[in-house]
């Protein structure tokens, strides 16, 4: 039955402006994987925001650990006296807002594996957590997880890249750069 948006349906009884959701498992699936990637994304975000709030002088959302054995410091100490620690807590900010927004998903995805990576494998070799492989509340493992959860959620969108020969394209498929912006997810419910 149709409706003119003010509660009246096409018959002329008066409805109400209720949208059905499909309780169905790929209904579940969008949901859990929408809550994975806002949960990734505010942690990055959180991450992020904490490691340069300090550099501003500012309050951290919590401060920075840099590791409980030597192994781990040293990583960690590396990274910040090269400028590596600048460029990764800015990608997590970006690649977080990313998620948050739902802008660029698939990109800022990719972009944040290698963190999420460097995370793990500095949470549970360096810091030999092995104990914690599997624990969903311990972030230094979780967000690799839920990275690699999300990447596959978006699996069509990396499809094209997987090309086993390919040549480049001319210079002129730069010119389809604004297309991007323009570009809706039009099989979303496939």
């Amino acid at each position: 039955m149709a409706n003119d948006g003010k509660g009246t349906a096409a018959n002329g009884s008066v409805g109400s402006d209720r949208v059905a959701i499909a309780l169905d498992a790929a209904t579940l699936w969008r949901a859990t994987i929408t809550l994975l990637r806002l949960f990734l994304g505010a942690w990055m975000l959180n991450s992020g925001y904490s490691y340069w709030a300090q550099e501003f002088g500012w309050p951290p959302a919590f401060p920075q650990p840099f590791g409980t054995l030597p192994a781990s410091n040293q990583m960690l100490v590396t990274m910040v006296e090269v400028g590596l620690f600048d460029f990764v807590k800015t990608v997590e900010v970006v690649g977080g807002l990313c998620l948050i927004f739902g802008l660029f998903v698939p990109a800022a995805t990719l972009l944040l594996l290698p963190v999420s990576a460097v995370v793990f494998y500095n949470a549970v070799f360096l810091n030999l957590r092995t104990d914690r492989l599997f624990s969903p509340t311990y972030m230094g493992v979780s967000c690799l997880y839920i990275n690699v959860i999300v990447a596959l959620a978006y699996i069509r969108h990396y499809l094209p890249m997987l090309s086993m020969r390919s040549t480049p394209g001319p210079l002129r498929d730069l010119a389809r750069l604004p297309d991007v912006f323009r570009q809706q997810d039009h099989d979303h419910n496939t």
